[in-house]
């Protein structure tokens, strides 16, 4: 349904959240009538009320999209007793299967191709050091690099106006 079907003359400008709520709508002070918002009615519904006879006291809100459909409680579709079995079959093929799918986790460990130790270093004696009581062996100063030139960069200073 278009917004062109529903035109409403004289809009409201009471604030819908300071209206009451009542029985089926809320209830404004103003004109004391309980106004009926149409995003709480399916669309077959709301033709119904817009067709029954007292619609001339009738109030209604209505919300509507960028092309003007009017914004309906969508049809809720009956569970039928066949969909609750087809339900209830999958949730127990769900459960059944879920053992097999952790089973098919837990197998041996995967076969690793072997592997070869680590290659120990060869140690030549001329190079050790003597320790003695536990003394760390006497290691050579490390080498002293001279420290690096300063540079400097120039930056133009330019005169600030005035």
């Amino acid at each position: 349904m278009n917004r062109t079907e529903l035109p409403i003359a004289i809009p409201c400008t009471v604030d819908w959240t300071t209206m009451t709520l009542a029985d089926r709508g809320r209830f404004c002070g103003e004109c004391r009538k309980v106004v009926r918002e149409l995003a709480q009615v399916t669309e077959a519904e709301a033709r119904a009320l817009l067709a029954s006879p007292p619609t001339e006291g009738l109030c209604v809100r209505y919300v509507h999209d960028a092309t003007g459909e009017i914004v309906f409680r969508p049809d809720v579709v009956p569970v039928t007793r066949l969909a609750r079995v087809r339900r209830a079959a999958a949730v127990a093929l769900a459960a059944a299967s879920l053992p097999l799918a952790v089973a098919g986790c837990m197998g041996a460990a995967p076969m690793l191709p072997p592997q070869t130790p680590p290659p120990t270093p060869t140690v030549d004696p001329s190079t050790m050091g003597v320790v003695v009581m536990g003394e760390p062996p006497a290691m050579p100063p490390p080498p002293v690099e001279p420290p690096p030139a300063p540079t400097t960069t120039a930056t133009p200073v330019l005169p600030v106006p005035r």
